[in-house]
């Protein structure tokens, strides 16, 4: 997922307070069978030339509510570009919210940072992007959603109506002149 709301943001050591939301009222769900590792991941596209810092500070995961969802924090390292200048993502910080005790399972609605940018003046952001990676060996590890908010209740309606229709459509076709004939020997 990707967003633009940094690009031409200057890399000046400046402190900054984001807040990282599913558009649309969507979140990502995770399953008992998501892997421990699974890692949220927001990161800067960057061009620039030399070395630069990662981000440094702090952050949580946060529901529907905006209450912080339990996670392991990584924040810091850095990265080396070409002197010619290259593209690459700077990451934010790194969350882990399998590897924390909480409630299970999270639904993650957003994430939430407190960080200090680096100085780099040789470096431009030029858009961001929000990584879900699992981190499985195995395919049926690797399994999140990502959706809509989930249904108040009218989904259960919708079902009882189909329903309702089925079995009248079963009682006229039973009682449909033509049907008793296929059904004779």
């Amino acid at each position: 997922m990707s967003f633009s709301d940094l690009n031409d943001l200057p890399l000046s050591g400046q402190t900054l307070s984001l807040d990282l939301v599913f558009s649309g009222n969507s979140f990502v769900r995770l399953f008992k069978s998501t892997n421990s590792t699974f890692l949220l991941l927001p990161m800067l596209d960057v061009f620039g030339a030399g070395t630069i810092n990662n981000p440094t500070g702090s952050g949580y995961l946060f529901d529907q509510a905006g209450n912080p969802i339990s996670s392991v924090t990584s924040f810091g390292g850095s990265v080396t570009a070409d002197s010619g200048g290259e593209a690459f993502r700077l990451a934010l910080g790194g969350f882990f919210p399998l590897l924390a005790d909480g409630p299970f399972p999270p639904d993650i609605y957003g994430a939430h940072l407190d960080i200090t940018l680096p100085n780099g003046s040789a470096f431009d952001v030029i858009g961001g992007e929000l990584g879900l990676f699992p981190n499985a060996s195995q395919p049926w590890h690797d399994q999140f959603q990502i959706g809509d908010v989930p249904d108040s209740g009218c989904t259960l309606f919708l079902a009882v109506i189909a329903v309702a229709l089925l079995f009248s459509l079963d009682a006229a076709i039973r009682r449909c002149p033509c049907s008793q004939r296929l059904h004779r020997p």
